[in-house]
């Protein structure tokens, strides 16, 4: 099971998320930012839409697909609270392919502005993998 954890920054709010594998990391950072957003409250699942990304590299993979769960959200007005990854594809791109979960209605708590590129990392190794990202908030 992947998890996460919020390192120290100055102005903004930086987390490392981990898993086995890139759909398990990438669930991780997804459900680190939704933590950030809802601020510990209750959000629920009862409604969903599905996202699909592509990218030339696994940082702009990843911020590409945060950014778009970001803007979604606030779009659709749905508070987030769950993201499964269906499809990932290697090749000349990066693609992903997932659905997200939350509650119609709800208001964040906290103001996510973007999902940033500075220190954007994904390190792949034989343990799993790890993400760092940095919310702009």
């Amino acid at each position: 099971m992947g998890g996460y954890k919020f390192l120290e920054h100055t102005a903004d709010v930086l987390f490392e998320a981990e898993g086995k594998d890139l759909r398990e990391a990438v669930e991780a950072a997804a459900s680190a930012m939704f933590s950030v957003i809802a601020n510990g409250g209750k959000v629920g699942t009862k409604a969903s839409f599905t996202i699909v990304e592509e990218a030339p590299n696994l940082e702009e993979l990843v911020v590409f697909t945060l950014s778009r769960l970001l803007s979604e959200s606030e779009t659709r007005e749905i508070a987030l609270a769950k993201f499964e990854v269906r499809k990932l594809a290697r090749g000349k791109s990066f693609s992903l392919e997932g659905k997200a979960y939350g509650e119609k209605g709800k208001r964040p708590k906290v103001c996510v502005k973007a999902v940033t590129h500075h220190e954007a990392r994904v390190e792949e190794s034989p343990a799993g993998v790890k993400i760092r990202i940095l919310l702009d908030v």
